[in-house]
C-alpha cells in the first residue's frame, strides 16, 4: 500500500463517486478500450480502502471485487501501465480467485487514474482471458484513454455543483485562503465551467493554445511565478473562476460569478 494512501483516499471520497449510477462519458470510454484492444472486459475501476468498484463496465456484470484480489491494487502503485501478460505463470498473480475463477484473468493492462503527482484513484483497465502480449503503442493508447477518463472525472465534480439557483457553484468544503497548488486539471476544469475552448482561453490570456495544452496535460503544480501560468490563471480568475486546496488532496476550482465572456 502506498504511503500516501490516507490523501488518495481523501482525494476519491471528495469526488463523491463511489456506488453512483453508471454515465455515458465512462461507459463510453470503456467501450473504445474493449473495441480498440479486442478484449472481452473493460472497466473504469476505482480502488476503495477495502474493495474495488468499477464506475463503468463492459463485460462483466458485478460491480466490484475485494480489494486483496484487485489487479488494480498494484496499478495504483505506478505511474505507468502496468501489464501481466500471463496471469497464471506469474507467481503473484497466479493463486488469485479472479484467476483460478471467474472471470478467469489471463491478461490484464491497467492505466492508472493519476489525478495528481502521485495520487492514483484507480485504473482504466482492459482484461482477457487468453494471454497476450501488450506492444509500446498498446500502452500509450491505453494510458491516452485514462487520461480522459481523469478528465471526466474533473468535469462530473464541477457539474455537481454548478447549478445553484444564481447558475453559480456551489461552494465545496475545500474553499482554503490562500489557495497554492495549481493543476493542469484544474485549468482544464475552469475551461469547463466557463465553456471555453483552449483557442478562447489563449485568444484572451495571450498565451498560446499549444502552451495551454501543456499545461493542461502536466501532472505537476505548475509554478505561479512563471509569467505564461501566472496569465492563464488571472484571465480565469478575471471571469470569477476561483482555484482551491494547499494540497493534491484538496485541490479544486469553484465559479463565483456568472459573466464569461
Amino acid at each position: 500500500m502506498a504511503t500516501n494512501e490516507a490523501l488518495r483516499l481523501t482525494a476519491l471520497h471528495r469526488l463523491q463517486i463511489l456506488d453512483t449510477p453508471p454515465e455515458p462519458a465512462f461507459d463510453r470510454i470503456a467501450g473504445i478500450a474493449q473495441e480498440v484492444f479486442r478484449v472481452p472486459v473493460a472497466l473504469v475501476s476505482l480502488i476503495d480502502e477495502s474493495r474495488q468498484w468499477f464506475k463503468a463496465k463492459c463485460g462483466l456484470d458485478v460491480p466490484g471485487t475485494p480489494r486483496d484480489q484487485a489487479f488494480c491494487t498494484h496499478t495504483i502503485l505506478h505511474d505507468t501501465v502496468f501489464v501481466v501478460e500471463d496471469a497464471r505463470a506469474n507467481p503473484t498473480f497466479a493463486g488469485n480467485p479472479l484467476v483460478v475463477g471467474p472471470p478467469f484473468i489471463r491478461f490484464y493492462a491497467g492505466a492508472p487514474l493519476t489525478v495528481a503527482p502521485g495520487i492514483r484513484l484507480g485504473s482504466l483497465c482492459i482484461i482477457d482471458s487468453e494471454p497476450r502480449t501488450f506492444d509500446p503503442d498498446d500502452v500509450r493508447r491505453l494510458a491516452g484513454l485514462a487520461q480522459i477518463v481523469v478528465g471526466e472525472l474533473w468535469l462530473r465534480e464541477l457539474g455537481q455543483g454548478r447549478a445553484d439557483k444564481n447558475g453559480m457553484s456551489s461552494p465545496v468544503p475545500y474553499d482554503l485562503p490562500g489557495a497554492h497548488f495549481l493543476g493542469g486539471a484544474q485549468i482544464r476544469a475552469a475551461r469547463g465551467l466557463l465553456d471555453w475552448s483552449i483557442n478562447r482561453l489563449a485568444e484572451l490570456s495571450g498565451v498560446s493554445a499549444n502552451t495551454i495544452k501543456r499545461f493542461e496535460a502536466s501532472t505537476a503544480n505548475l509554478k505561479a511565478s512563471t509569467p505564461t501560468v501566472r496569465a492563464v490563471r488571472l484571465t480565469l480568475e478575471d471571469r470569477g473562476i476561483v482555484f482551491l486546496g494547499q494540497d493534491v488532496a484538496t485541490a479544486g476550482v469553484r465559479r463565483t460569478r456568472i459573466n464569461s465572456s
